[in-house]
């Protein structure tokens, strides 16, 4: 069994978080009823529930603060916890934010929306991914022929987790082989430094050498998928972005993230003087570095 944990790949100077103009989510929650189902409610307060959690961090990414209210009073309701609203974490979102969790002297975090599924060093997490919407006939339709007789390699970006057995399923009528992955901590919270804990990360496991698959991503150009093509050695890869209901070959000359990683990377080697940063946002055993 391979587990890849995927942390944030920096290719920037920092400024695109200055510059970006932030959308809200097109899944907006209108009433608590919503929210509930939304956000996983029920799921998260048993989890604070079993842990004995006291305090309790709600990290949401900018684009989905206009919920936090809804499933902060939602799990208020629901357990003797109090629940309190993280909305200060300006860089790396995807990142478990410790740091301003433990400002408030809290015993755990709950993440919401896109994770890179960095480790984290100290605080009980329990992530809620969302579940947005892939239409999975189409994406069958359009990978008959990229796929047809092809063994398979099935990962996605966290929100479209949840469809990936089911779109396994339609593939393998298709397909040679479909090895469907999972996220080891879709359903269980993780806890640093607990027995057994499962840690977050992608799990699959495959019959033949990983070169002899294609992988196929689902999900929209994003960092994550950028590392998965720099860490895992596939024959050929392929992503279908849900949204916009396209599907397209992997390489350099179409996604912008890998592009300019291969710039970034050249440029280090012309490089006399090399400086690292490490980031410390949520990254564990960053200073045996």
């Amino acid at each position: 069994m391979s587990q890849v944990n995927t942390p944030v790949a920096i290719d920037n100077d920092g400024s695109a978080v200055l510059e970006r103009n932030v959308e809200p989510s097109k899944q907006l929650a209108h009433t608590v009823a919503e929210a509930v189902e939304l956000y996983d409610v029920d799921r998260t307060a048993a989890h604070i529930a079993e842990g004995g959690y006291s305090r309790v961090a709600l990290q949401f990414p900018d684009e989905l603060l206009a919920d936090s209210t809804l499933v902060s009073a939602a799990l208020q309701e629901r357990t003797e916890a109090r629940v309190f609203i993280l909305a200060d974490t300006s860089y790396g979102s995807c990142c478990v934010d410790e740091v301003a969790a433990e400002h408030y002297a809290a015993d755990a975090v709950v993440h919401y929306g896109r994770t890179c599924l960095s480790l984290t060093t100290r605080l009980p997490v329990v992530y809620v991914f969302g579940r947005d919407a892939v239409d999975v006939a189409d994406l069958c339709a359009q990978c008959e022929s990229e796929l047809q007789g092809s063994r398979v390699l099935l990962v996605s970006d966290v929100q479209y987790a949840h469809a990936l057995e089911d779109i396994g399923k339609a593939l393998r009528g298709i397909c040679k082989e479909v090895a469907v992955s999972r996220i080891a901590v879709q359903d269980c919270a993780y806890v640093p430094g607990a027995e057994d804990a499962a840690e977050p990360g992608r799990l699959w496991e495959l019959e033949h050498p990983i070169g002899e698959y294609t992988m196929l991503y689902v999900g929209e150009e994003s960092l994550t998928l950028t590392n998965l093509l720099v860490t895992q050695r596939c024959q050929s890869a392929f992503s279908y972005a849900p949204q916009t209901r396209t599907l397209r070959a992997e390489s350099a000359r179409v996604n912008r993230h890998l592009s300019r990683r291969y710039h970034m990377v050249q440029r280090a080697r012309d490089a006399n003087v090399v400086g690292i940063v490490v980031g410390t946002l949520a990254a564990v055993r960053y200073q045996s570095v």
